[in-house]
């Protein structure tokens, strides 16, 4: 299976023709350059392929009519994107499937066209997008109660949602980027008590919102990560979103499964906005490789992607040691599964390239050519 993205005249994004999107795929570019764009749009489309494998499924089990629909207009305001779309745009995302035998979902004149797909071709699919304002998440948790009815954006809740699923039940998770470790336990009629402990014990635990800023920025993060990579339960997420409908409907005696639904290749698309927030260049590159690490671990039932949107250089160039690094206890990449895209002008440039002893590298020079200039000036100012 394949990925591809086409996008026309859509805000930022002038033309983007059938970019392939990788297990790991990661955007860079200044700010307004349309990457979060871009990974909000492939987050909307991903989403739209869910839908339309589970409205196959029904049809393949003789539920003729779905429940499930798909407004354009008010999904495109409900995400923020509303504005951005005019008459000229058009978002195609394409899934191969090999054989010659492909998949469309086609934004265009104005309209929605999602595809039927085969019974042989059915995935259990779930997209996660984990927004850059997750760190009000600390805060907005230990007053939930208090934030009732209050809004900070599709994104935000979507983040805030994942975060909350991925916090049920006593657990503990290491966050080896920072030296440190989170613990959450759930106090009998308060909130869900988030507290982070030093892995040498060097200090008291303290909160997580006392935590400094990179911390509250990156826990929430890696532990959504984490939470589909281990714990996520597809038999859950398919009863509340078909099985429940069904029974409601009293469709449940039509009901004759094609398939056992979790039987069906698993898939869970992580989106990231800004992995590196608030954090010093050294942990930066520790929590990237704890995030690969931990999708190229996920349990043997499922497939975990990651796609990323940043504007760190130590990133990237840090993904050329993921890229050629060779102990197994640590996390690798190899070119076939991870694409390195520039976003500039409205367009994605490819920065993956081979060198002169045809390793497989990122192209950072262009991003590193900035603290060149940077020194350069200090020479030439003769102090």
């Amino acid at each position: 299976m394949k990925e591809y993205i086409t996008i026309k005249d859509f805000g930022p994004l002038k033309q983007i023709e059938n970019l392939q999107l990788k297990p790991f795929t990661i955007l860079i570019g200044e700010s307004a350059s349309g990457k979060s764009t871009l990974m909000k749009v492939v987050a909307m489309m991903r989403y739209l392929y869910k839908m339309a494998n589970i409205r196959s499924y029904l049809k393949h089990s003789k539920i003729a009519k779905s429940p499930f629909r798909m407004r354009l207009s008010s999904m495109m305001e409900r995400q923020e994107m509303g504005k951005m779309f005019t008459k000229n745009s058009v978002l195609i995302y394409r899934v191969d499937m090999g054989d010659d035998i492909s998949y469309e979902i086609r934004i265009e004149n104005g309209k929605l066209f999602v595809p039927s797909i085969a019974k042989e071709h059915l995935l259990f699919c779930k997209a996660s997008f984990v927004s850059e304002n997750r760190n009000v998440i600390p805060t907005w948790a230990q007053k939930a109660w208090k934030n009732k009815g209050a809004t900070l954006g599709f994104y935000f809740h979507e983040t805030n949602d994942d975060f909350a699923h991925a916090s049920e039940g006593d657990k503990e998770l290491k966050l080896e980027y920072v030296g440190m470790k989170m613990l959450i336990t759930h106090p009998k009629g308060k909130p869900t008590r988030y507290q982070i402990i030093p892995a040498d014990n060097r200090h008291e635990p303290i909160e997580l919102t006392e935590a400094s800023s990179g911390i509250q920025t990156s826990a929430p993060l890696a532990l959504i990560v984490d939470y589909f990579a281990k714990d996520f339960s597809f038999k859950d997420a398919f009863n509340r979103s078909v099985m429940s409908y069904l029974y409601e409907m009293e469709n449940l005696s039509k009901f004759k499964a094609v398939s056992e639904p979790t039987s069906l290749p698993k898939i869970v698309d992580v989106h990231i906005e800004e992995p590196e927030l608030s954090l010093f260049p050294d942990a930066q590159c520790k929590l990237i490789e704890e995030l690969i690490f931990t999708a190229t671990h996920a349990k043997d039932d499922r497939t975990v992607t990651l796609m990323l949107a940043t504007h760190s250089p130590y990133i990237l160039n840090y993904l050329n040691v993921v890229l050629n690094q060779k102990d197994e206890e640590r996390a690798r990449l190899t070119h076939e599964n991870m694409a390195v895209y520039r976003i500039y002008d409205g367009e994605p440039q490819d920065l993956m390239m081979q060198d002169e002893q045809g390793r497989w590298i990122v192209d950072t020079y262009d991003l590193s050519e900035m603290m060149n200039n940077i020194y350069h000036e200090f020479v030439n100012m003769g102090i």
